[in-house]
């Protein structure tokens, strides 16, 4: 989305446009929060912005108000990471690397479970 910032129509028009056409989707209105966010953090250049909105979307809706969409979600991310993980400490070579890639890998396994139960 961020991509069309600078084109023809002008930065407003185009996120009035993508809006528009995000809504006769059907987009997941989280997700459409998420895509002005980034917008947002482009045209303010803050950098982080995004990432911010996107950490309250999980905490408010998908820990606090239990949304499973965004739970599930989350907890696609969570292990394709720690596959990620896995395969990165298999390749470690280093014991200082092992510890710590040990310590995310661990920290991934609880967050699973948590958002696992969570979805229950």
């Amino acid at each position: 989305m961020t991509d069309n910032i600078n084109s023809a129509h002008g930065k407003e028009q185009n996120i009035k446009m993508n809006l528009l056409k995000w809504l006769n989707e059907g987009k997941d209105p989280y997700s459409i929060i998420y895509e002005l966010a980034k917008y947002l953090e482009t045209v303010s250049s803050e950098p982080g912005y995004a990432d911010i909105i996107l950490n309250d979307i999980r905490t408010v809706y998908g820990i606090g108000l239990n949304e499973k969409t965004i739970l599930s979600d989350e907890l696609l991310e969570v292990r394709t990471r720690l596959a990620k993980l896995e395969e990165a400490f298999k390749q470690a070579t280093s014991d200082e690397v092992q510890s710590h890639l040990k310590f995310a890998i661990e920290h991934h396994k609880k967050k699973i479970q948590e958002l696992e139960h969570k979805l229950m």
